[in-house]
């Protein structure tokens, strides 16, 4: 066969094969589509159909408790898809907004989240798992990283510690700390802030949680005893408090009485905020001026998404 052949044959192929329809244009073609009216059984559920608006919840504080960990530990274990299903969107809220600190082991943050919400199912975490604390947690970091660096810290206390979210921000950085301490009077916070920093726990408490009242702690040299897991006190011991951090300024009655306890040169992280609190400030100059320090390292304000202000001072008192 020539080549002229095979050409006319190849031609013939491609003339069969085309269509004699006119092409539609993509204009038509959506113009053309239309959802059919429903009749019969499924009519009738469609018009059962009803739009339903769901507003986020406020977010809710921890029922307040005595630490008791084996009755904690069964509660907060019990199922609760539901619960477990929002505190993991919350955690990806938090970790959608948070700022990890520069270095090669900075997201152990992210399995401690994961894996007390998996292990702890029934507790609403919302209230320290939440877009406002990424943001101001990340500031907080950013600025204690900046303004301290390389300089030896000796041993944190974390105010109103919550369930350890902060905390375990500060150990996931390079700051040469002692160790970290969370204090905040709710059982459930120090149930919690344990069961997620288990590891620096068993560490010679590298980290350790404690209910003890920040009106009752001592600045100077802190001497406490705190409930162990199967009921019984530690012996006491004690420590001096290298760093102080209050992120909970605005929530507190009687500033003025826990700010006198704060020995002169103890360093210091303070915050306060705008909005519906005990004790709001209207501006940073407002709040600078009412935490007098020898020594003002830094001072600044963050605004969070609602217009909500943070202002924060790092310094000696």
């Amino acid at each position: 066969m020539t080549n002229k052949s095979i050409k006319s044959s190849i031609r013939d192929k491609r003339k069969a094969r085309k269509s004699t329809r006119p092409i539609t244009s993509n204009d038509e073609l959506y113009s053309s589509l239309c959802i059919d009216k429903i009749d019969g059984p499924e009519a009738e559920q469609t018009d059962e159909i009803k739009t339903k608006y769901v507003k986020k919840k406020r977010l809710r504080p921890l029922v307040g408790s005595v630490y008791d960990y084996e009755t904690m530990a069964k509660t907060y274990s019990k199922k609760n898809v539901a619960q477990q299903l929002g505190n993991y969107r919350q955690a990806m809220e938090f970790l959608a907004h948070i700022t990890l600190s520069k270095n090669d082991n900075n997201d152990k943050i992210v399995d401690r989240l994961k894996d007390l919400i998996y292990s702890y199912p029934n507790v609403d975490m919302s209230s320290f798992v939440n877009k406002h604390h990424a943001i101001l947690y990340s500031w907080i970091i950013q600025n204690i990283v900046r303004v301290y660096g390389e300089k030896y810290l000796g041993t944190i206390y974390v105010l109103g510690g919550g369930i350890g979210v902060l905390p375990a921000m500060l150990l996931d950085t390079n700051l040469r700390l002692e160790n970290v301490r969370s204090l905040d009077i709710n059982g459930t916070c120090k149930f919690l802030a344990d069961e997620m920093m288990a590891n620096e726990l068993l560490d010679d408490w590298h980290f350790k949680a404690s209910t003890q009242d920040m009106f009752k702690a001592d600045y100077i040299m802190n001497k406490f005893s705190t409930d162990l897991h199967d009921g019984s006190l530690s012996a006491e011991f004690s420590e001096v408090p290298g760093v102080v951090i209050n992120t909970n300024i605005s929530h507190m009655e009687n500033i003025s009485d826990w700010y006198r306890m704060i020995p002169d040169g103890r360093r210091m992280i303070i915050v306060g905020e705008t909005g519906d609190v005990v004790r709001p400030y209207a501006s940073s100059k407002q709040f600078n001026q009412s935490f007098p320090m020898s020594f003002e390292q830094y001072t600044g304000v963050i605004t969070a998404d609602d217009k909500k202000q943070f202002f924060m001072k790092i310094g000696l008192k």
